[in-house]
């Protein structure tokens, strides 16, 4: 008897969901459905390009904010007012993905939207930086979420908060701590 893969039905949109939203969303759930299919060690590059290509889109559109609060509304994820449009999406998503490999996506593309960085040069990216767990490990030391007291902001993040943030990305080779004052 031959063994027969499992076969998984690929995403249609879920009833009560509108068609805009669907527009936007169903790339990101076709790559999830996909990546899910795959083996390999970069099985998820696309997943992740798809959801930095949606994160673009709402963004340049305006309505990053908004559709990302119908995605988790429908999809039934956490939503908090501080969450990334990117985190969101992962977890609506890929909802049964450990929180941990959640939150080194999510801030691998944090990375990828600071260096301003084309969806289709997201794996050379990846690979400048030694893949997604040093992209997010460099966005983690360089744009902490939160501000602690009695710490300086290190140079990156003052540069970055002047609008210059993809100069600095791509040369930044200070990886001190932050100085206290």
């Amino acid at each position: 008897m031959k063994s027969q893969k499992l076969k998984l039905k690929h995403p249609t949109r879920p009833a009560g969901l509108d068609a805009r939203t669907w527009r936007y969303i169903k790339p990101v759930l076709w790559a999830s459905w996909h990546a899910q299919q795959q083996t390999g060690r970069f099985k998820y590059d696309s997943y992740l390009i798809a959801v930095y290509r949606t994160r673009k889109e709402w963004k340049a559109n305006g309505i990053s904010k908004r559709m990302s609060r119908r995605v988790a509304k429908h999809f039934g994820t956490a939503r908090r007012k501080e969450t990334n449009p990117i985190r969101t999406l992962i977890d609506a998503s890929f909802p049964d993905l450990d929180p941990k490999q959640k939150s080194r996506w999510s801030r691998a593309l944090e990375f990828a939207v600071i260096t301003k960085v084309l969806p289709k040069d997201l794996p050379k990216l990846f690979g400048k930086y030694g893949g997604i767990a040093g992209c997010a490990r460099f966005a983690a030391r360089y744009g902490p979420k939160k501000q602690r007291d009695g710490w300086v902001d290190p140079p990156a993040v003052r540069v970055a908060r002047r609008g210059q943030a993809s100069d600095y990305w791509a040369t930044a080779s200070d990886r001190s701590a932050p100085q206290s004052k």
